[in-house]
């Protein structure tokens, strides 16, 4: 069931990154650790190109497919490793843990710096008692 979870996840940013709204988001970089900064992956610059809700939204489905995949190594039961090996792979779970712990905070901050849902969609809001245009 994991893996089919991590397959939905990454299904969904697949879908994601080929409809980005193209909107330029650079973000709240400033208020993030030094540390978040450098952890980043090139593939997050890259999503980084998006609304903020599609950047936010990008970050919490990696953080997920992350927490999927130390889910899965949770539960193996494989018993053939060494007690070095063992160490190196439990050291190197909580590691993966904690990138997306700081990840999902990541997400946070791109929300928390929005006034809304539309304005983190790049949308402008309709004026109350005017209907929405459909003209695009």
């Amino acid at each position: 069931m994991l893996e089919s979870a991590l397959l939905a996840i990454e299904k969904v940013l697949a879908h994601a990154d080929s409809e980005l709204q193209g909107t330029l988001y650079l973000g709240p970089t400033a208020n993030l650790p030094l540390e978040a900064l450098r952890t980043a992956s090139q593939t997050d610059e890259q999503r980084f190109r998006a609304s903020a809700a599609q950047t936010a939204a990008n970050i919490c489905l990696s953080s997920a497919a992350a927490l999927v995949d130390v889910s899965q190594a949770l539960l193996n039961r494989r018993r053939d490793r060494s007690d070095p090996e063992l160490e190196r792979e439990w050291q190197a779970l909580i590691t993966h843990t904690k990138i997306a712990s700081r990840s999902a905070y990541r997400a946070a901050l791109i929300m928390a710096a929005q006034k809304n849902l539309l304005q983190a969609q790049g949308v402008e809001p309709t004026p109350a008692g005017q209907l929405p245009s459909l003209a695009h």
